[in-house]
């Protein structure tokens, strides 16, 4: 008796195993599909046509983004122990550098700033504007500031409001500390493809976890000149949710391609 005992105790131990065996490999699996890069944005708007190719190094990260536009530019990311640390740049037609973003994190890793440098003056940038990022108590962006270095003053700021892992509303406060616009969105449930491209990096709602559907607004002030309201986007998506078509009621299409 005590020996089948044994036995069954073997035989429930290599079940496990064999199942643990089994899940670490769907997990995998997983990851491998997870492992999606965008490698092309085909735009129409307004009957202009560009294309933005998005390239990796060896590793898998992205380090450049070249758009067919001359006047739209060259990318180049940089990165410290696969962290980014700043990304460039440079006009196609002449290879001036026309502005530069550095990005500084907090003790936890956070995005704490970002350093922009640009209205180019010789073959150095000045720092222009400093990204102020703030956390509420949960770890979620709460609020970024706009600081201008060159006038040495704060000339705006903005809050946001999340669900979950989307920001649904955004107010936006004036110099004068009144707030002057107010944003709200709402979003699909499949995948962001902007989040985690660095030229994207700059403002929250490329955080967030899902695509922006619809964007409507109200002016405080009575100057917000946007040519639609709401603001919609509709989308079509592959097998693994990532969208492929892009299409907007202000006109505006993209064709996305991926790896």
């Amino acid at each position: 008796m005590k020996q089948q005992s044994i036995v069954l105790i073997d035989l429930i131990l290599i079940l496990m195993f064999i199942i643990s065996f089994s899940c670490s490999e769907q997990i995998e699996e997983i990851k491998k599909v997870k492992e999606i890069k965008l490698i092309k944005i085909e735009s129409n708007a307004d009957g202009n046509m560009w294309i933005e190719n998005y390239f990796y190094n060896l590793d898998g990260v992205l380090c450049q983004v070249v758009n067919s536009e001359s006047f739209r530019g060259r990318y180049e990311i940089q990165y410290l122990n696969k962290k980014l640390t700043e990304y460039s740049m440079f006009r196609i037609a002449d290879g001036k550098k026309l502005f530069r973003d550095s990005v500084a994190y907090d003790s936890l890793g956070r995005i704490q700033k970002i350093f922009n440098y640009s209205i180019n003056s010789g073959t150095e940038l000045p720092l222009t504007w400093i990204y102020e990022y703030e956390y509420d108590h949960l770890g979620k962006l709460s609020k970024r500031s706009f600081y201008s270095k060159i006038a040495e003053v704060y000339f705006w700021y903005e809050k946001y409001f999340w669900n979950g892992s989307n920001i649904i509303r955004m107010e936006e406060y004036c110099e004068s500390k009144e707030i002057c616009y107010e944003y709200f969105y709402t979003y699909d449930n499949k995948v962001n493809y902007k989040a985690n491209i660095p030229i994207y990096i700059s403002d929250p709602l490329n955080w967030c976890e899902n695509n922006v559907t619809s964007m409507n607004w109200y002016d405080y002030h009575g100057n917000l000149d946007i040519i639609c309201r709401p603001c919609v986007t509709s989308y079509k998506y592959n097998l693994e949710n990532y969208p492929i078509e892009i299409i907007t009621n202000w006109g505006f299409r993209s064709i996305l391609t991926y790896k």
